[in-house]
């Protein structure tokens, strides 16, 4: 994205005062000119305030589109209980669910020798097929849509109206906000924005959702209305949290082929 900057923007926002303060002289047509080292501090405090334009344009970008901060979408209120009875105070990401029900949850691998990313379309067929199986096998005798929960996250202090999140703003409801202490680097909580929609449990609804987070592009996890289970995949596999330990019990049996060698299961 290009920012055009204007003279009275650097004069009233500029990031020091001397770069104010020039930009005033120039616009009022007051401008003596500078020396030369004088020049080169204007065009360091020049540098240093251009770097902030990109977040403040992305913001004005986005009341333009009328795609400001977002809010919750109402209809969903319904869901932040049924969240916190089944899953605590976890964020919809596979590290934080794993933790919260450790005695109804098992991990299973994408791809055989827990090979991580597809390199080919059969690849590809198998690792949706594990998804989709472990998928209908939670759902059970359960006839209701999925819920599934995708996260867009925020570390740099403000909202962000960036061309990813308008892709998913536009086909999915806003739910709510978590604070993530884990993806940000800087120690500082990231935001999470968590997006809802419900969807037939459907290979050619869901494999397109499941290839992208297999992919590591996007992160998404699904379950049903009441959360009495978590189907969170993961580029490589996927965490699972089961209806009770002895249906976890009952998956990790079935496909046994599926889990890690490593001793914690990871």
């Amino acid at each position: 994205m290009t920012s055009h900057v204007t003279l009275s923007d650097l004069a009233e926002h500029g990031w020091s005062r001397r770069i104010r303060h020039a930009a005033r002289e120039k616009r009022d047509g007051r401008w003596k000119g500078w020396n030369l080292m004088g020049a080169s501090n204007l065009l360091w405090d020049a540098r240093r305030w251009w770097a902030r334009v990109p977040s403040r344009a992305c913001e004005i970008v986005a009341g333009v589109r009328g795609l400001q901060m977002p809010q919750s979408d109402g209809s969903w209120d319904w869901f932040t209980g049924a969240w916190t009875a089944g899953a605590g105070d976890a964020i919809p990401v596979s590290w934080s669910v794993r933790p919260h029900n450790a005695e109804r949850w098992v991990r299973f691998h994408s791809l055989p020798d827990s090979k991580r990313y597809a390199d080919t379309e059969d690849e590809y067929q198998l690792l949706l097929d594990r998804h989709f199986q472990v998928l209908t096998a939670l759902r059970g005798e359960d006839r209701s849509e999925l819920i599934a929960v995708h996260a867009r996250w925020d570390a740099r202090g403000r909202f962000q109206a960036t061309s990813e999140f308008r892709r998913v703003a536009q086909d999915w409801d806003f739910w709510r906000i978590f604070s993530d202490e884990q993806e940000d680097e800087a120690d500082n909580l990231a935001t999470l924005y968590a997006f809802v929609r419900q969807l037939p449990l459907d290979r050619d609804v869901l494999d397109p959702l499941l290839r992208r987070v297999a992919d590591d592009i996007d992160r998404t996890v699904f379950t049903n209305e009441a959360v009495e289970w978590i189907y969170a995949p993961y580029d490589g596999g996927a965490d699972v949290i089961a209806r009770t330990s002895a249906d976890r019990d009952a998956l990790r049996s079935q496909h046994a082929g599926w889990l890690s060698s490593h001793p914690t299961g990871m």
